[in-house]
Formats: C-alpha cells, structure tokens, sequence
C-alpha cells in the first residue's frame, strides 16, 4: 500500500513518480529526493497548464514557479 493510493487514474505519472520517492526513502535517499521533486515539478506544471489565470513566468524554474505572485493567490493558503 502506498502514501499515494488516494491519488485518481488520471494522475498516473504524479502517482508514479510519488511513490517511487516512497519506496526509496530508506534504501537510497538521493533516489528518493530525485523522484519527490520530479512529482512536485510534474504538480506545479500541471496547475499552470489547467488554471487559465495563470501564466508561466518568463523564468520557469520551480522555484521562480513555486514563487511566482500569481500561485499564491491561486492557492487555499498560498505557499510557505
């Protein structure tokens, strides 16, 4: 059973690369910390390419994404 059952069909290759992060955490951490951004970035483009409201900077790297004024008001609480 995985962290990230909960997460529909339509998000396979999120789903994917989430609990390949999962299934690495003990034996091989870096492996790990490759697939959890590999889902993050999969997440934050899917969430530009599905809001209308939001535009890609011109800078495109997850953080300037993850940063960018527009995502926080898009977002519940906006991000950290």
């Amino acid at each position: 059973m995985s962290n990230f059952s909960f997460l529909p069909s339509s998000f396979r290759a999120i789903t994917d690369s989430a609990c390949k992060a999962d299934g690495h955490i003990l034996g091989d951490p870096r492996a790990a910390c490759f697939h959890a951004r590999f889902a993050l970035e999969s997440i934050v483009h899917w969430l530009y390419r599905h809001d209308a409201k939001l535009q890609l900077p011109y800078d495109q790297s997850l953080g300037a994404l993850l940063h960018d004024p527009g995502v926080h008001g898009r977002t519940r609480e906006g991000w950290a």
